[in-house]
């Protein structure tokens, strides 16, 4: 009897144990299951709102202290959405491409220009839209309304606005230079707005919705895609995240342009070679092409962080870069080119680029090829001389359409840029305004020392996060 029990009992938990793993293999499958209808649901409707944490799309990773600088926190979503222009094509004669170099714009430009029909229009003769849905979070304004009447002759500078639009979290756009904001948008503004007010807004707009109005000068536009790599031909990020953090996540706006307009707004473009968009970050590791920073400027910024008064942040800028709509012809950028010697206390306040010295040349002969220049090249004298863009027939280009534009040098010397890298982020440089090749035998006391902005300095707390 003790035998026959002690096998029943034997039988039970061996049954028990089997049931166990019965059970524990159909809630795998039953999950297997739930995981394949989570993703498929997923991807069959990308409109539909998720029931269960379990068809959730992942969030895009973006770079989240940038997104705060310029959203205030104050955004939804992630990811880019489709663009259409910031103004009517029907109103635009044609588009600048990214990577102008012009007087105090040392560096090449982060954004578009737009040039409306008529470069002589007055004050608010077009339309300035938001090129997709979103909020606009923020509204900033220079000049003065009560020297500008409004639908004169525009007077550059004497009153603009520049509107950033949060499209979502990790996508944004901006225009600049609008000379007026449209009633849509003014009647939002908080109570006791004026135009030298400078906060965060969040008015919502909706894709093509005009948000301001522009006149004969350029329109200012820019993509920036936070959830993209940080720009790789800017080598030293801390050198432009001191000033302008997003200007690292500057994106070609054809990339994001909306199908059905797509190739009636890249029929504007004057740029006609990849990238089309343009191109802003040319520095490459050991070489002399890119951007500098004259040593102890704080990179991008300039010196402004320990100087307020400093108007003239570009003063410490040195580019060797392509032409912006002609890259096979070189343009040395200068912020200091005939600026006095006291340049190295990097104390002067000066008014404009005219004061500062601020000027671009071509290189006579386009050699030595800034892309080929090292360490091992020694000591580079490059002639300078004046640079002009010019249509296929010859005739001078005045940023009208047109198609073979050429960068064409004069041959006559304007001056020589003397320069020898020292090691793969330290240039030795100096100037010598109305000299030839000739004359210039080496460095003496004015040499200077520039970087890639390896020594700038980051304002407290304004990186602490990132997703890259």
């Amino acid at each position: 009897m003790k035998k026959f029990l002690l096998i029943g009992f034997g039988v039970i938990i061996l049954a028990a144990a089997v049931a166990v793993i019965i059970l524990v293999i159909l809630q795998r499958q039953n999950q297997t299951n739930e995981a394949t209808t989570s993703v498929s649901t997923t991807s069959a409707s990308k409109s539909a709102t998720p029931s269960t944490e379990s068809t959730k799309v992942p969030a895009v990773l973006y770079d989240t202290v940038a997104s705060k600088q310029l959203t205030g926190g104050e955004c939804v979503g992630t990811g880019s959405v489709p663009i259409i222009p910031p103004m009517k094509l029907d109103q635009v004669s044609s588009i600048l491409p990214y990577g102008l170099m012009t007087g105090g714009h040392v560096t090449p430009i982060d954004h578009q220009y737009y040039n409306g029909l008529d470069q002589q229009a007055l004050r608010d003769t077009y339309d300035v839209v938001a090129p997709a849905d979103g909020k606009i979070v923020n509204i900033q304004h220079r000049g003065s309304t009560t020297t500008t009447p409004l639908h004169s002759k525009n007077v550059p500078s004497s009153d603009e606005y520049r509107i950033v639009f949060a499209h979502t979290c990790s996508f944004l756009t901006y225009v600049d230079l609008v000379t007026s904001l449209d009633d849509s948008i003014k009647s939002q503004l908080p109570t006791g707005w004026t135009p030298e007010s400078n906060v965060s807004y969040h008015i919502t707009v909706k894709q093509g919705q005009v948000v301001g109005h522009i006149g004969g000068q350029t329109l200012d536009f820019a993509v920036w895609d936070l959830s993209q790599k940080p720009l790789p031909g800017l080598l030293v990020r801390t050198a432009y995240d001191n000033a302008e953090a997003w200007k690292v996540f500057t994106a070609p706006t054809s990339k994001y342009l909306a199908e059905n307009i797509k190739a009636a707004t890249l029929a504007k473009y004057v740029r006609t070679v990849d990238p089309i968009d343009g191109k802003i970050d040319y520095d490459v590791e050991g070489k002399l092409i890119g951007t500098w920073f004259r040593e102890g400027s704080n990179g991008y910024d300039g010196g402004r962080a320990t100087n307020k008064n400093k108007q003239n942040y570009w003063d410490g800028h040195l580019v060797f870069a392509p032409n912006f709509i002609d890259p096979s012809i070189y343009v040395i950028s200068h912020g200091s080119y005939s600026a006095p010697p006291d340049i190295k206390s990097n104390s002067q306040v000066l008014g404009n680029a005219g004061d500062s010295g601020a000027q671009q040349f071509g290189i006579n002969g386009n050699a030595p090829d800034p892309a080929t220049v090292d360490v091992s090249t020694g000591l580079v004298k490059y002639e300078l001389v004046h640079q002009q863009l010019r249509n296929a027939d010859g005739s001078e280009w005045h940023s009208e359409l047109s198609s073979g534009l050429k960068a064409v040098n004069n041959t006559t010397p304007e001056g020589v840029l003397l320069v020898q890298m020292t090691a793969a982020h330290k240039l030795q440089v100096e100037t010598f305004p109305g000299k030839t090749a000739v004359q210039v035998t080496g460095f003496d006391s004015n040499v200077l020392t520039y970087n890639r902005g390896d020594d700038a300095k980051l304002p407290p707390d304004t990186r602490t996060e990132t997703a890259h």
